[in-house]
């Protein structure tokens, strides 16, 4: 008994054990290369598929809400890649504008419907943008979390858009009401999704 202690002991203070290379790319002693989990102590996966599915519902809130937690320092790692614009305070305003401006016209009965084909790509481009960026962040392949991203939007856009026309179909929902609706749930969605990413 007394030596499998000792045994336990031993193993509890002795150093890590690091596999060839590990310690020079800075990662912790057998850790997973191909983990989600990205730096800032969140997990990329959940923040790639719940921001593009935000994108579906609201195409610019995803850039917009990412862009501010980057510029503000809450979202590590951005600034060093592709996508680094997005860590500026400057576009950060414009995009914050621009899903203001977007969430006005959504109530508008001129609004096109966002299956139409450019309004669905412009989901797409939203949600593989946010998804590819919160990869890129993390020294993982922004083509991955960008596939998710626009994935998860595709999804979104034709499920929002069914339940809404559905609803206001079946219980006579004004077009507005319903509008306000989905921008109370794509900005908890959307801040949740940031909230994993974040750790």
């Amino acid at each position: 008994m007394d030596f499998r202690v000792r045994q336990q002991r031993e193993a509890l203070l002795a150093p890590p054990r690091y596999r060839r290379g590990e310690r020079d790319h800075g990662r912790r002693p057998h850790e997973d290369p191909m983990s989600p989990k990205i730096h800032n102590g969140g997990d990329a996966l959940l923040g790639a598929i719940g921001l593009g599915a935000v994108a579906g519902i609201r195409s610019m809130t995803p850039p917009a809400l990412l862009s501010r937690a980057a510029s503000r320092g809450e979202i590590r790692g951005i600034a060093g890649t592709p996508y680094g614009f997005l860590a500026s305070p400057r576009v950060a305003r414009i995009l914050t504008v621009l899903a203001v401006g977007e969430m006005s016209a959504d109530k508008l009965p001129f609004s096109p419907d966002r299956i139409s084909l450019p309004g669905l790509a412009g989901r797409l481009a939203t949600g593989a943008l946010v998804g590819a960026a919160l990869y890129a962040a993390d020294k993982r392949e922004g083509a991955t979390g960008g596939a998710l991203g626009a994935l998860s939007s595709l999804a979104t856009s034709y499920a929002s858009y069914y339940l809404r026309t559905g609803t206001q179909q079946r219980f006579g929902l004004p077009n507005p009401a319903g509008g306000i609706v989905e921008d109370a749930i794509a900005l908890s969605l959307g801040l949740r999704s940031l909230k994993s990413a974040k750790g």
